[in-house]
């Protein structure tokens, strides 16, 4: 495994973290609660997200010095263990220099029937209405490795990258993305998602109360817009028979 690899975090409180031999640093200063879903993109959330991840490398670096490369990681993947040493298993077997982020997906409620959605569509758009079991073979690449403009906050790269660029605030935005985006915008440097490293979250509050007829009608809406309506009855019978 590349050596000098230190975990950083961003959150509202200290987080627990299970992995000895990896130093962790969690940020909890400056700390303000914005909606998660849907994601709210103005460039105040941007901003403040990017001077806290820059805020707590900074502060990672002070207690860290030798530190040669960052696993940034969102509190909600905290306790996934071996996707953190699956993600870093891999960028350490990958001899060229690369942003390198696990896949993150949750269970969406508000359609019929359940599905595993990605989460993180604004940072990473190549992922847009691809399956969960999706697996891409590119030449030259790792099996299940691909090409993104971004990747989300489950993420390993080289110390330079951000002392080098840094989060901040891409243009144009939002088309450009998030502060990641802004990271991974690093001139000289590759960025990746492998879909051999796939992390599940929790799905929001926001949706995962749906009630069936919320859930029908977001389907129906969905469909129609595909030209692929169906009559409202045969989700009836669906739910009446042997849906799975």
């Amino acid at each position: 495994m590349k050596g000098n690899i230190v975990a950083v975090c961003i959150s509202g409180k200290q987080e627990a973290w299970s992995i000895s031999e990896i130093p962790f640093y969690c940020h909890t200063e400056g700390f303000k609660d914005f909606p998660h879903y849907p994601p709210v993109k103005t460039r105040e959330r941007v901003h403040y997200l990017a001077t806290r991840r820059n805020m707590a490398h900074r502060r990672a670096l002070e207690l860290n010095p030798n530190t040669e490369h960052f696993l940034s990681i969102d509190s909600y993947y905290l306790t996934s263990v071996h996707e953190i040493r699956h993600l870093l298993e891999e960028y350490s077997d990958y001899d060229v220099e690369c942003i390198l982020g696990a896949t993150n997906w949750f269970p969406d409620y508000s359609r019929v029937p359940l599905k595993l959605r990605y989460w993180d569509i604004w940072a990473t758009p190549e992922m847009k209405g691809r399956k969960y079991d999706y697996y891409p073979r590119h030449e030259g690449l790792p099996e299940g490795w691909e090409s993104v403009r971004g990747c989300g906050g489950f993420t390993v790269y080289p110390r330079w990258v951000w002392e080098q660029r840094g989060y901040g605030v891409p243009e144009p935005f939002p088309e450009a993305g998030n502060e990641v985006n802004y990271l991974c915008q690093c001139p000289g440097i590759p960025s990746y998602v492998t879909l051999n490293v796939k992390a599940l979250r929790e799905t929001p509050k926001e949706i995962v109360n749906r009630s069936m007829i919320n859930r029908l009608r977001t389907t129906l809406k969905v469909r129609t817009r595909l030209g692929l309506k169906r009559p409202l009855s045969s989700y009836g019978s669906e739910k009446r028979g042997d849906s799975r």
